[in-house]
């Protein structure tokens, strides 16, 4: 969770007329354009998830269901048995006599 200082300055940028210029130029670059490609990454902490438009330009969205907290609570057993495949190809640790 990030802490109150980071969501006020964030309120504060949206209120704003430089920051409601900002976010009026990203939605004429995204509206009216077809996405063409999705792919996912693993960024440590969630799966980001980047759109490809028509045009090339790439957007990486980040959601909230995609963050690793929520994965292993809805997923954690499927997390778990991945988990008991890879162990199992590996085979049993060998050590040095």
């Amino acid at each position: 969770m990030r802490d109150a200082s980071e969501m006020k300055d964030i309120d504060l940028f949206l209120r704003s007329r430089r920051g409601r210029a900002h976010l009026k130029k990203l939605v004429r670059r995204v509206k009216g354009r077809t996405v063409t490609d999705v792919t996912f990454s693993n960024e440590g902490r969630c799966i980001a998830t980047t759109l490809t438009l028509d045009d090339g330009s790439h957007y990486v969205v980040y959601e909230p269901s995609l963050a690793v907290y929520e994965l292993r609570e809805e997923f954690g057993d499927a997390i778990e048995e991945e988990y008991y495949k890879k162990l199992s190809k590996r085979g049993p640790e060998r050590t040095k006599p």
